[in-house]
């Protein structure tokens, strides 16, 4: 409404304009723990026909760093399982190649062999299917994030906690705690500016060490699951998993 003053009052309007604004630093967001992530995995039932399915997302969320509807939209052809990779069309309609790690790649290689729906025609290049044989949706991977985290975590924990970005979050955290250059991070995020990037640098050091610390911990430890879940999860890899966490 300044513009707006009788042109008398100017130099008022010029002095309020003048005032140096205060810089807020911008609060970041709720993450889940290595162990909490775990917890999640956990909670899903692979018995159910959606079971699969579900646990694919919930890693891939994980790895990636990937948003809701970037999960939703991922075309079957841009998933590469020889190299381990997979494409994400993100904001802008820009692709970024992510490097998945291998327990990733061979659960989406397990959804697709055994256990992906037969979609109908017009959603028959999409990656993810849904019980009605269409496409995943944003809202749908939203909502298979929050009824696994209500699973996994007591009521209390899930305040500020975001069901698909705790999990996007989760991945930039762990990749600041293993000393990834901030570039790395804004690219396997699609950031379109550093700026979005460099909120998580506000994890103080002793903070980072702890998250490290459980991170290592879960990716060396054995998930005690049945027979099915360890012939799906190929843990004579961890030692090749860390290593090239390490190279980040």
């Amino acid at each position: 409404m300044i513009r707006f003053m009788h042109p008398d009052k100017k130099h008022i309007a010029q002095i309020i304009l003048n005032i140096p604004q205060k810089r807020a630093q911008k609060k970041l967001m709720g993450f889940l723990y290595p162990k909490e992530v775990m917890k999640v995995f956990k909670a899903v039932d692979l018995k159910k026909k959606e079971g699969m399915r579900d646990y694919a997302i919930l890693n891939l969320l994980y790895d990636s760093g990937a948003r809701a509807s970037e999960i939703a939209t991922l075309a079957f052809d841009y998933f590469d399982p020889e190299n381990e990779t997979i494409a994400v069309l993100g904001k802008g309609n820009r692709y970024r190649l992510i490097h998945l790690w291998p327990r990733t790649a061979s659960l989406i290689s397990e959804y697709i062999i055994n256990y992906r729906v037969d979609p109908i025609p017009l959603y028959g290049h999409r990656l993810f299917i849904n019980q009605r044989k269409r496409g995943m949706t944003r809202h749908g991977i939203n909502k298979i994030c929050r009824k696994y985290l209500a699973k996994a975590l007591p009521p209390k924990r899930l305040k500020g906690l975001s069901p698909v970005h705790c999990f996007r979050h989760a991945c930039a955290v762990n990749m600041v705690a293993s000393g990834s250059p901030v570039s790395d991070i804004k690219n396997r995020l699609g950031h379109q500016s550093i700026e979005s990037t460099m909120i998580y640098l506000q994890l103080d050091l002793s903070r980072k060490r702890d998250i490290q610390k459980k991170f290592i911990e879960c990716t060396q430890s054995k998930i005690k699951q049945d027979k099915k879940i360890d012939e799906l999860i190929d843990w004579s890899n961890s030692a090749e998993i860390l290593t090239w966490l390490d190279s980040l």
